[in-house]
């Protein structure tokens, strides 16, 4: 319990958590037109390194172009995955419910941050997807702005999780 703690006191530590996050939750909304997935990507991947390196601030937003390129690095696989979505939902008759969207964006979005960390323990994957479950659960109750923001946050804790084994 004491690396979820840690997890959220290291975003919350940052003097600018609020407006990091404000714009990666803007950057989720735009996840279905595939440049969201990329810059969240990059910041998640700007992240991880700033934690390895023991950096205390979470990165700016500001170097956009250096984000972005991180970004289509790391985002092969979630934008294969985005299509292969679409496909199934023009091409098929499979229907798509709420509790089915809310777990295949838990598996997309807990599977894309693998991808980026290539690290992970059982408790930091049962612990990160159940907080993540729950944002996406429980989020859409909040004001639109609100519900990305919570599940960007839950983002930022399962990348610290995955990635800090203490």
């Amino acid at each position: 319990m004491k690396r979820l703690t840690n997890a959220f006191s290291y975003v919350f530590s940052d003097n600018e958590w609020f407006n990091k996050v404000l714009v990666g939750g803007f950057y989720l909304l735009l996840i279905p037109f595939g440049i969201g997935i990329v810059m969240i990507n990059g910041y998640l991947s700007e992240f991880l390194i700033r934690q390895i390196t023991g950096e205390k601030e979470m990165p700016y937003w500001r170097s956009y172009k250096n984000i972005f390129n991180k970004g289509v690095r790391k985002s092969w696989l979630s934008l294969v995955i985005i299509a292969a979505v679409y496909s199934l939902a023009l091409f098929s008759s499979i229907e798509f419910t709420i509790p089915i969207a809310i777990l295949s964006m838990t598996v997309l979005l807990t599977a894309n941050t693998l991808f980026i960390t290539k690290s992970v323990d059982l408790f930091s994957l049962v612990v990160s997807c159940l907080l993540l479950l729950t944002a996406l659960s429980v989020g859409w109750m909040w004001i639109v702005v609100g519900w990305p923001l919570l599940i960007f946050l839950a983002l930022l804790v399962q990348v610290y999780l995955f990635t800090n084994p203490d």
